[in-house]
């Protein structure tokens, strides 16, 4: 039997903390470090075989995107963590991230709840998962900049689990032929079109609270 002693014993320890602590990393979503290479930190090296998964891209009416991250290959059907971004596709490799991944478009609901990244500059411009679970799709949503026209590819960093994942896999391409005017709606204003009617104006509290004390103290006076 082989004795150890307790030096050598303490760096396997601390070895093996450190490595699993690099596999699970970022159970809550790629963090904004990973933006400039969409690499995990997950101290291995990405799988070069072809991805087993696809983010299938479908153009709306308000040329807003849908996308459709899932599964393509047999012997894979969950992934655990993503990390997507759109790129004009006339700009080459070296391009930034263009536009903004949104909870809520023109009324429309969530589709698959994630969190949002602010890369290089931009705003809301990658979407990454807001856990680790075991994922069969994931729908999210994606906005044109404003007046923009020409061919858009996404590309998506899929983890099946700590030591595999492959880094930007790429979708289709996206042609928007026309400016978009799609515009964010924010719940604040949800919530004011839907609890107030037509053309009426929406006080603060503090307006109305104002307006009774100064009744009651006329009612106080007269009496």
């Amino acid at each position: 039997m082989i004795a150890f002693s307790s030096p050598v014993i303490s760096f396997c320890v601390i070895f093996a903390i450190c490595i699993g602590t690099q596999v699970s990393a970022t159970p809550n979503g790629a963090p904004v470090s990973a933006c400039s290479t969409m690499t995990p930190e997950h101290g291995v090296p990405a799988q070069t075989t072809p991805s087993p998964y696809v983010t299938i891209p479908t153009l709306m009416e308000d040329e807003s995107v849908r996308l459709t991250l899932m599964a393509n290959s047999s012997g894979y059907s969950t992934f655990k963590g993503y990390l997507v971004m759109a790129f004009d596709k006339s700009l080459g490799d070296a391009a930034p991230p263009i536009g903004i991944f949104s909870e809520t478009v023109e009324g429309t609901p969530v589709l698959t709840p994630a969190n949002y990244l602010n890369c290089l500059s931009g705003v809301k411009n990658a979407a990454t998962h807001k856990d680790n679970s075991a994922k069969v799709i994931v729908n999210l949503l994606w906005i044109p900049p404003y007046g923009f026209v020409g061919d858009v590819v996404f590309k998506t960093t899929f983890v099946q689990n700590g030591p595999s994942f492959w880094v930007k896999t790429l979708s289709d391409v996206v042609s928007i032929s026309s400016p978009t005017t799609t515009t964010l709606s924010t719940t604040t204003t949800t919530i004011i079109t839907t609890s107030t009617p037509s053309g009426a104006t929406q006080l603060d509290p503090w307006v109305g609270t104002t307006v009774l004390a100064f009744f009651a103290f006329l009612v106080t006076l007269l009496a």
